[in-house]
């Protein structure tokens, strides 16, 4: 095979769930030509997909140093560092993908959510007032923007975003427990018990 029909198998085996074989066709495809960031990002992909994620990030590397301008490699590697809680890198990821397309949305996203897990809740405010100027509906911007608010002591805002949020997902756990916690820090407890009702009974919250 050459590398492109070595390509289109590996591809194929990744996404029917295959992953050791397509994992041997992308090497194959590097043995050929050692500079396919393709290959290196697919590979890398898999390697996300079943929790390797040093190892997905050691494939987004080698396909940077062959070309450092993929924004989707800068964005791949910064979502896996999140995931292994190396969130300082990761923004560092996001900002380079950023600085190569400042309305890539993904990126601004989970540069914010980075941002929300490291205590910077101000500068995750200013991402998520981005998207939400451009997306209003968009549930989990609005969700860690009120997340960001509660942190910052500001509770009664963060429930207006909770609440914008509840108005296009109106059966979102997640949503109510964070609701339930800016209640709490209110003092408004019977309103906070009522949501944690609806985070352990969510099959209730549409019934008249």
């Amino acid at each position: 095979m050459d590398v492109n029909a070595l390509l289109e198998k590996a591809h194929h085996l990744m996404k029917i769930g295959r992953y050791d074989d397509a994992i041997v066709h992308y090497d194959r495809v590097l043995e050929l030509d050692g500079s396919n960031t393709t290959a290196l990002e697919e590979k890398g992909n898999i390697y996300y997909s079943l929790g390797r994620h040093v190892d997905a990030i050691a494939c987004y590397d080698a396909a940077i140093k062959i070309n450092p301008k993929l924004i989707t490699l800068w964005y791949e590697k910064g979502y896996a560092l999140r995931k292994i809680h190396r969130y300082e890198e990761a923004v560092v990821c996001f900002d380079k993908a950023l600085s190569l397309d400042p309305e890539y949305t993904f990126a601004l996203s989970n540069k914010g959510y980075a941002l929300n897990e490291l205590g910077r809740y101000k500068e995750a405010i200013a991402c998520f007032d981005i998207i939400l100027e451009s997306s209003p509906n968009n549930v989990r911007a609005a969700t860690a923007k009120g997340i960001a608010l509660r942190e910052l002591g500001k509770n009664i805002e963060a429930l207006v975003f909770f609440d914008k949020a509840l108005n296009y997902n109106s059966i979102n756990s997640f949503v109510y427990y964070n609701k339930a916690l800016a209640l709490r820090n209110l003092g408004r407890m019977k309103e906070a018990d009522e949501c944690l009702k609806i985070v352990n009974f969510p099959s209730s919250t549409n019934k008249k």
